[in-house]
């Protein structure tokens, strides 16, 4: 079984099954979209659950967190490995945004899962998105959200979770 994040396959996922505690550091919304130097950044806590679905083939995360305006912020994703491709698929929804089931798509080699996908800002420009799954141990691992003004070129990240395996 993989454990270290080193390779894509179905299991590339199983090192989060369990229950983790959560510290966000985030971006204050109207500095997403400043270089990271200029930001302000909110932290706050949340939990988040993974569990092994469909025979082992998805990975489901119930995340729940409380934003530092005091707001309920509750997320489902769902992680499914696609074999023919070797690319895993992630899907997020919650309570606050428009549904939106387009996956980011992505692999995991060298102790990291790199996924990536287009979307659009507020005023219908292109925005490149990348999540970084790293930095795993047995108790912790860390997920990084960063956007590209250019392409690609470059990233500006604008949300990380440290999670802490919950005993």
């Amino acid at each position: 079984m993989n454990n270290n994040f080193d390779q894509s396959d179905t299991h590339s996922f199983d090192p989060l099954i369990g229950t983790w505690s959560i510290v966000n550091r985030r971006k204050k919304r109207e500095y997403v979209f400043l270089p990271e130097k200029e930001a302000e950044w909110d932290e706050f806590p949340a939990r988040s659950r993974f569990e092994k679905q469909l025979a082992g083939r998805a990975v489901a995360e119930y995340w729940e967190g409380t934003l530092p305006s005091g707001e309920k912020l509750l997320g489902y994703s769902v992680k499914a490995f696609e074999p023919t491709t070797q690319q895993w698929a992630i899907t997020w929804i919650d309570n606050r945004n428009p549904l939106d089931f387009r996956p980011v798509l992505g692999t995991f080699e060298a102790g990291a899962g790199t996924f990536f996908q287009i979307i659009e800002t507020p005023d219908g420009q292109p925005l490149h998105l990348r999540l970084i799954w790293d930095e795993l141990t047995e108790s912790t691992v860390r997920w990084q959200q960063a956007f590209s003004f250019d392409e690609g070129k470059s990233w500006d990240t604008n949300w990380v979770m440290q999670f802490t395996r919950e005993q």
